[in-house]
């Protein structure tokens, strides 16, 4: 619905495609500078997003335009297992370019986006309970740009409610010198291509107990752990002497210059043996060695690890905060 202060303009509601790629890119860094996050999308990244396994473009995605011009978009994406709270969860993605807010874009993407949520759980999770789950974007800052302020009134009017804050912590490198320890009975060193899938079970044994932690399938690791911005020779594994990974740390290079330490997982039966701190120091050295400027990773600010403290005490700072909404499918 349009302010009537504000002239109605011709809209047009159809389907992202791949050729969107250049007008998604566009869209969402025109965001970025609005909201003055800092996190500059690239074309690459934007493509093997809409290459997301199990993702319908033409039945899960919503693109608004007016003209040739994308000003909108949407999509939705359904877990393939279920979390460990036994729901099944429909992960809702979206935004508005800037310049168009406040004229009930945004209210009717995520209407449509919640119905297309609820056909996906009926067909793919008939017998469980469903959540719709989004992000509520970076709490607003002095000075900073308006972060999740235009959304979270939108989120709130629909029925969401935050459930969870989230930590983005920075680390500038190469920074204070890390020793990087040799835990007894394990091994330091970068994973080998053959050791992906003994990560990938590292980190669901390593998350289980963690809020709202779904299981990854193997297409879904393999497009994360081969994408153009992963770094796998600046990741690390703490590796038992039969092989196991006990512990690990994934990396890439979402900003330039930026190490992105996207995953920190121990098993639960190794933790107490300081592995966590062992693989995130070799990441960190391999990493300032190579030039990075800076490491940056999130952890959830609730996290009952004591993962926050443990990334305090190898020089990681607290940078922002951001938010996640959820709301139970009816």
């Amino acid at each position: 619905m349009s302010d009537t202060s504000t002239p109605p303009i011709a809209l047009r509601r159809d389907a992202l495609a791949l050729q969107d790629v250049p007008a998604l890119t566009a869209l969402l860094n025109a965001i970025d500078a609005h909201e003055e996050l800092g996190e500059p999308a690239e074309e690459p990244s934007i493509r093997e997003w809409l290459q997301t396994p199990r993702l319908d473009l033409a039945a899960d995605t919503v693109a608004v335009r007016t003209g040739e011009e994308l000003i909108g978009f949407g999509m939705v994406t359904v877990s393939a297992h279920p979390d460990r709270d036994g729901r099944a969860r429909v992960q809702l993605s979206g935004a508005v370019h800037p310049a168009h807010r406040r004229r009930g874009l945004g209210t009717s993407l995520l209407a449509r986006l919640e119905e297309r949520g609820r056909e996906i759980t009926a067909q793919r999770h008939p017998d469980l309970p469903a959540v719709l789950r989004t992000g509520g974007g970076r709490d607003p800052e002095p000075g900073a740009g308006p972060g999740g302020a235009d959304v979270r009134p939108v989120l709130d009017r629909r029925g969401y409610r935050r459930v969870r804050s989230w930590l983005e912590m920075e680390r500038a490198l190469p920074g204070e010198a890390l020793e990087v320890p040799a835990p007894d009975g394990a091994e330091i060193l970068a994973p080998t291509p053959q050791q992906s899938e003994a990560v990938r079970t590292a980190h669901i044994a390593a998350f289980a107990d963690h809020w709202g932690s779904v299981p990854i399938d193997a297409e879904t690791w393999q497009l994360w752990t081969t994408s153009h911005t992963s770094r796998p020779e600046h990741s690390t594994v703490a590796l038992a002497p039969d092989g196991t990974v006990l512990a690990y740390a994934v990396t890439s290079e979402d900003r330039p210059g930026v190490l992105h330490v996207a995953l920190v997982g121990t098993r639960p039966e190794a933790r107490g043996r300081g592995l966590a701190r062992a693989v995130l120091a070799r990441t960190l050295a391999s990493g300032a060695e190579a030039g990075f400027t800076a490491a940056v990773l999130e952890v959830d600010a609730e996290s009952l690890t004591g993962a926050t403290r443990l990334y305090e005490a190898v020089g990681f700072e607290r940078a922002h905060v951001y938010a996640t909404y959820e709301k139970p499918v009816a």
